[in-house]
Parts: structure tokens; C-alpha cells; sequence
């Protein structure tokens, strides 16, 4: 993936314990991330009023984030 968008980006993944929008800001400051990708899955009812990972990581973040839809209608 790193070669079709480009030189020089570097792409990297873990595993961590915690709730999933924390342990991927850990992660993110840990590692001196420039961006976080992260997927909605297009969250209703309560979950929406509780927020969801994708939510909380784009306002807590330390760097940009970019969410992407992975929302399957079918």
C-alpha cells in the first residue's frame, strides 16, 4: 500500500489492550504519528449518543485522522 501513495510514507500497525480509541491514541503519541486511519461503521441508536471509537479518536488525537467508511449497506 505504502508504494501507491507515494515515497516516503511509512506504514505501520500493533496490537494494544484498552479501549480501542485509547489505545490508539497511546499508540499515536507512542509512536509520533502524523495520521491515524480509522473506519466508521456508521453508528445509530445509543451507540451514537455514547459516541463511537472513530468519534472519540478524531477529537482526542494528537495528530490528523482520517475516517474512512467502511459502512456496508448490503
Amino acid at each position: 500500500m505504502a508504494d501507491t501513495l507515494g515515497g516516503g510514507i511509512k506504514i505501520t500497525h500493533s496490537a494494544s489492550a484498552g479501549r480501542p480509541a485509547d489505545a490508539l491514541i497511546r499508540e499515536a503519541i507512542r509512536k509520533e504519528a502524523r495520521l491515524i486511519v480509522v473506519g466508521s461503521r456508521r453508528v445509530q441508536g445509543i451507540g451514537r449518543v455514547l459516541g463511537s471509537v472513530s468519534n472519540s479518536v478524531a477529537q482526542n488525537a494528537p495528530c490528523d485522522v482520517y475516517i474512512a467508511d467502511t459502512y456496508d449497506s448490503g
